[in-house]
């Protein structure tokens, strides 16, 4: 199980947000809100954004409010995920994914762009450019951008390329509001939880060495077959004890809430 789930959420933070190579290339000069829809080999999703020139938030909520939400803090390099459903959340930080990712650093990467000319897309005025970008260990990727005057980029098609791999990233909004955007987007909720999954997974692997350490047997309920009984005076029945009351509900841990909340998410 917790393989499964490490796995999830690592496959939530690629497939919900555009690539942080992607999404960095050019903030814009404004803040707005907008619907996106984004297209990769994942599949496509739809998503409402709130953006500023150093913050960036994507929700992809159900009426209910299940879903997944993200922050983008591009000002002091990290990303939330949030997990409204559990008020949940956990913390990603841009550093460490570079390092992980070095031809993926942006600073590594040469660009090179060309103005194609101007257009009408989605009743905004926009410029397109020609992107090619090659980074120092001979990564390229390349395609298009249409962005208006204050930066909002309404609309890109890249396609990145390392060996034989190709990946397409399309993405495009629509209902552009430009305006100023609540800073409590950009914000963990103070009542949301920190879910540490390092730290959650070390508890749970010491509890069920501490189990496995130990001859005792599992304290499950006994049976009426073990049940102690109580002799009468007067006759030689025997009279089983009554059951003992079921114990309370347990609370479920914050690793079984964010498993239910990833399967709820992915249909799994």
């Amino acid at each position: 199980m917790l393989r499964r789930l490490c796995t999830v959420i690592v496959l939530a933070g690629v497939f919900v947000s555009t690539p942080l190579w992607a999404a960095q290339l050019n903030r814009p000069q404004v803040e707005y809100s907008a619907d996106e829809t984004m297209q990769t080999e994942e599949g496509t999703i739809e998503q409402h954004v709130f953006v500023t020139p150093a913050k960036e938030r994507k929700e992809m909520l159900t009426g209910s409010g299940d879903g997944a939400v993200q922050i983008f803090r591009y000002d002091n390099k990290v990303m939330l995920q949030l997990m409204p459903s559990e008020k949940m959340y956990m913390e990603h930080s841009f550093e460490k994914a570079a390092a992980q990712n070095k031809g993926k650093d942006m600073s590594q990467w040469d660009f090179e762009e060309t103005v194609m000319g101007e257009e009408m897309l989605n009743g905004m005025k926009v410029t397109k450019y020609k992107t090619i970008a090659t980074s120092n260990d001979g990564k390229k990727y390349g395609g298009f951008a249409w962005r208006t005057k204050e930066g909002i980029t309404v609309k890109q098609d890249l396609l990145y390329k390392e060996g034989n791999e190709k990946k397409r990233i399309m993405s495009e909004l629509k209902n552009v509001r430009i305006g100023r955007q609540d800073p409590q987007l950009f914000e963990a909720p103070k009542d949301f939880t920190k879910f540490d999954m390092a730290g959650m997974m070390g508890g749970m692997m010491g509890t069920r060495m501490g189990r496995e350490g130990t001859d005792q047997p599992p304290m499950d309920r006994p049976s009426s077959r073990n049940r102690p009984t109580v002799h009468q005076p007067g006759t030689q029945q025997n009279v089983p004890v009554a059951p003992e009351p079921e114990p309370p509900a347990q609370e479920p841990s914050d690793l079984e809430k964010a498993g239910s909340f990833m399967k709820g998410l992915f249909g799994r």
